[in-house]
């Protein structure tokens, strides 16, 4: 099968949809219910998507706008919003509302009305843990009632190119004979490495091109490489993280700030990588949706005196230079680490070409 079709489901910015495109697939629907993500979507990938609630539009009228039948569309692809099960989840609700579980169920029940020859969930590994299996054991006893063979794995996207360490579980569905098969990785370790297998892609090889910025500067020559502006005191502590992968408990406590003093009088191992530096020859940490915030993980650069650019994030999901992202901070890094990288997107899609 040539070009494929493909229907994005919680499409965001566009990650999967691109990572497709890039496999030979060819997108006839999006949906998402953010207005910022589907301008974003529409100015990069040419598509308008459909700026919806999926609780309150069915897979009929998917179908209908895109003027086809329940069985017509070869790929679903399905990011369901993961707060609910992710490590980093400020809140919860006993019922999962307004949570990825309910976006599980909600998932399913589009699939049921479009019935795709194929599908792909993807998800943070909180779905196949604790309370979050369920929901994920739900979803795959549901795909085989339908009549679909399943696979599912956890994927690590620096085994596949991505120079980052983020892992997710990934189910692929299809009506075939055969379970659809898990892609081969394509990287290692580089002091583990065997067979045909490359190094992982470092940070340095995604960014260490890009020209240098003080804090507050703006570069005009690439879409969303500007820095955040620093505070005095907060850029006193950055300058004083060791270069390289450094990291706040490099200091002597009395730099610490009063949260992360209280963290150690607790003995809590939280917020262990705030304030961290990336280091220049590993994957980088997994990007989030808050990237360029250097409180909320290990964001700061390898050696410049300041948090990573939006443009630096999106290279470490591996988006090209062209894709372009809001100007502002806040929906610019929301958008990059709530995508799926096109580059792992682009591995799976041709994987399942074979049972399509």
């Amino acid at each position: 099968m040539s070009n494929p079709t493909f229907i994005d489901l919680f499409s965001g910015c566009g990650g999967a949809s691109l990572g497709l495109k890039l496999a030979g697939y060819k997108a006839v629907a999006a949906v998402d219910n953010d207005p910022i993500a589907c301008k974003t979507y529409k100015e990069n990938l040419g598509l308008t998507p459909i700026c919806a609630d999926l609780r309150r539009f069915d897979g009929q009228s998917i179908l209908e706008s895109c003027s086809l039948k329940k069985g017509d569309i070869d790929l679903i692809v399905g990011c369901p919003p993961c707060q609910g099960f992710s490590s980093l989840r400020r809140t919860t609700h006993a019922d999962g509302r307004g949570s990825g579980k309910s976006l599980v169920t909600l998932f399913i029940n589009r699939i049921a009305e479009i019935q795709p020859k194929a599908v792909i969930l993807e998800n943070v590994p909180g779905i196949a843990k604790k309370e979050g299996i369920r929901y994920l054991r739900k979803f795959v006893s549901q795909m085989q009632k339908m009549g679909y063979k399943v696979s599912c794995s956890e994927f690590n996207a620096a085994d596949y190119g991505v120079p980052q360490f983020r892992k997710r579980i990934i189910a692929l569905c299809a009506k075939s004979n055969t379970p659809p098969p898990i892609p081969y990785k394509t990287h290692s370790d580089p002091k583990k490495l065997e067979g045909n297998l490359k190094p992982w892609r470092t940070v340095k090889d995604a960014i260490g091109d890009l020209p240098p910025l003080r804090p507050g500067e703006v570069c005009h020559s690439i879409p969303n490489h500007c820095a955040r502006s620093h505070s005095p005191r907060i850029l006193e502590l950055i300058k004083r993280i060791p270069k390289n992968g450094g990291s706040r408990r490099s200091l002597p406590a009395n730099y610490w700030l009063p949260c992360h003093l209280r963290l150690t009088i607790e003995k809590s191992r939280g917020a262990e990588s705030v304030y961290g530096r990336m280091a220049w020859d590993k994957p980088s940490p997994t990007i989030t949706c808050r990237c360029t915030t250097p409180s909320s993980g290990r964001f700061l650069h390898p050696e410049q005196d300041r948090a990573i650019t939006p443009r630096e994030a999106a290279r470490l999901q591996c988006f090209p230079d062209d894709f372009i992202f809001p100007e502002g901070f806040s929906p610019a890094e929301r958008l990059i680490g709530n995508a799926v990288p096109p580059l792992l997107m682009s591995v799976i899609g041709k994987s399942l070409k074979e049972v399509l």
